[in-house]
């Protein structure tokens, strides 16, 4: 793992995806960020981008968001999808 991608919720982080190259990471969270439309409302949702280094995870990226957005979060799982069939 070079890079995790964390979707965080109001209560917290929910789930993260693992990728191979920082590279891999910031391509989904761009496809993400070229879906959601920006607003002014309250910001409680949030895709963090981290970097792993040798003592941890440093994070390098993050959208946030007003509401939940189905259409993020299944760019977001299907990049699992993706992953899993290059690793096959």
């Amino acid at each position: 793992m070079a890079s995790r991608l964390v979707y965080f919720t109001p209560k917290g982080p929910l789930c993260f995806i693992d990728y191979l190259t920082v590279r891999d990471g910031l391509a989904v969270l761009e496809q993400i960020r070229k879906t959601v439309r920006g607003s002014r409302l309250p910001r409680l949702y949030e895709f963090r981008l981290f970097e792993k280094i040798k003592n941890g995870l440093v994070r390098i990226d993050a959208l946030v968001l007003p509401k939940f957005d189905s259409k993020s979060v299944s760019i977001f799982l299907d990049s699992l999808e993706g992953r899993s069939l290059q690793l096959s």
